[in-house]
């Protein structure tokens, strides 16, 4: 059972941006298996507490991965506002003007993509640099990217709130400027979306927990986890 119209999980956003299309090979890939071994894939269908006690199953693997993280700011609500794996998954509109909130891996990766698509890109960091979480190589190519693009980066800023019209943020001296934008891309991280374990755990049924759905992890760490559970059941 999976929600999405498709099977990918977070490969498939991890895998829109130049340098990661390679990895739509592994995910074709997977899907081969899948279909060569013979499940049943209910696509477009979320699982219920409900539909579990109706397929009185042997046993449940939760691998309902994660969700993005939104920063508890005045405004967050706001329909500019639009998570990191919309713009990727293809949901979001392009704004001309774009804010990204968070300077990690990810986001650097949503504003070189929104580069591409020809939006204006404004990143904004708390810690002293972005792409900290990125290996050094990769993390001096994706700068040079984003700088050849115009990319404007505000290390060592933090966001205030969000206004209808774009961001107010406090720069390294604390001094508040406000950030014109179309739409605000929120990528400052993700969380464990496993809020049915207990529910179906206390349906009685014998229940795993795998992937991002037990904590945020890689994707090469959320299949080893696939791999193992699936020969020990």
């Amino acid at each position: 059972y999976e929600k999405q119209p498709f099977l990918g999980g977070q490969l498939v956003p991890g895998s829109q941006t130049p340098y990661k299309r390679e990895m739509q090979t592994l995910i074709q890939f997977q899907q081969k298996q899948v279909e060569r071994c013979g499940v049943i894939c209910h696509l477009g269908c979320e699982a219920t507490p409900e539909t579990v006690k109706e397929l009185n199953p042997d046993v449940v693997v939760l691998a309902t991965g994660s969700r993005p993280l939104m920063p508890q700011v005045k405004g967050i609500d706001y329909p500019i506002v639009v998570p990191f794996d919309a713009i990727l998954n293809g949901e979001g509109p392009l704004g001309r003007k774009t804010v990204v909130i968070g300077g990690g891996a990810t986001g650097c990766e949503v504003a070189y993509h929104l580069t591409e698509l020809g939006s204006a890109v404004t990143i904004v960091e708390m810690t002293p640099k972005i792409g900290g979480d990125l290996e050094s190589v990769t993390r001096r190519l994706l700068i040079r990217r984003l700088e050849e693009r115009g990319t404007r980066i505000l290390a060592g800023h933090r966001l205030l709130a969000v206004k209808s019209d774009g961001v107010l943020v406090a720069d390294p001296d604390n001094l508040e400027k406000k950030l014109t934008a179309h739409q605000v891309i929120v990528a400052i991280g993700i969380r464990s979306n496993n809020a049915i374990h207990d529910q179906v755990r206390a349906l009685g049924y014998e229940t795993h927990i795998i992937g991002d759905c037990l904590e945020p992890r890689t994707a090469k760490a959320a299949i080893l986890d696939g791999a193992r559970l699936g020969r020990a059941i």
